[in-house]
């Protein structure tokens, strides 16, 4: 293996980029990108597959976050794919399994479910990475 290549490996930036195009290709050219609230709104902070967020992105994914009714917590997180004009699917990034849906059966639409292993797979990376820094100190 090229020294570079495995010094890229220990980067976060490499296993974000990664889990953005790996999700590019399971949703079949989708446009995904990574967002993260702030105090007032969500902004995009990743993109993938190198690709420009629409113009109408930030508006359409702070319409449907306030359309939850839900709290969005400053600092939470989400990969999102751009399914048609103004319509995302939107999954959180996390470390935890979710729940199973309620009755045992399975609804949610194979886009979601890609979006919901590309979260888990994106948080349990990144509380790796945390926990690694935290121990270096």
């Amino acid at each position: 293996m090229p020294p570079w290549l495995f010094e890229s490996r220990e980067r976060i930036e490499f296993w974000r980029e990664e889990i953005l195009r790996r999700a590019n290709q399971a949703l079949q050219g989708r446009l995904v990108a990574l967002f993260e609230a702030t105090d007032h709104a969500v902004v995009a902070v990743a993109i993938g597959s190198n690709r420009q967020l629409p113009l109408t992105a930030s508006s359409e994914i702070n319409t449907a976050v306030r359309g939850w009714s839900v709290p969005v917590h400053e600092g939470s997180r989400w990969l999102a794919a751009r399914l048609d004009m103004g319509r995302w699917c939107i999954a959180p990034v996390r470390s935890d399994i979710p729940a199973p849906p309620p009755g045992g059966i399975e609804r949610r639409r194979k886009e979601r479910m890609a979006l919901e292993l590309a979260g888990i797979c994106l948080g349990l990376i990144e509380q790796r990475f945390a926990h690694e820094a935290a121990e270096r100190r």
